[in-house]
């Protein structure tokens, strides 16, 4: 029972957060695109699902920078 709890206060703590993000001069969309975001020059305003900013941040530098931002 205690994964079902730990899963479900994680579900409670989700929030939509926006993030601002450079985008790698090689950078090229590949396949399905998993957030909103809107691209200016060469910054990214990414909308992620995530329990904090500093995990929303993570996963939107994953995405356009790989997984070198683990």
């Amino acid at each position: 029972m205690k994964e079902f709890d730990k899963v479900m206060d994680r579900i409670k703590n989700l929030t939509e957060f926006e993030v601002q993000v450079d985008i790698p001069e090689d950078f090229q969309f590949d396949g399905v695109v998993p957030y909103d975001m809107s691209i200016s020059g060469d910054k990214a305003f990414v909308k992620v699902v995530a329990t904090d900013i500093k995990e929303a941040k993570q996963k939107a530098l994953e995405y356009f920078h790989g997984s070198k931002y683990e």
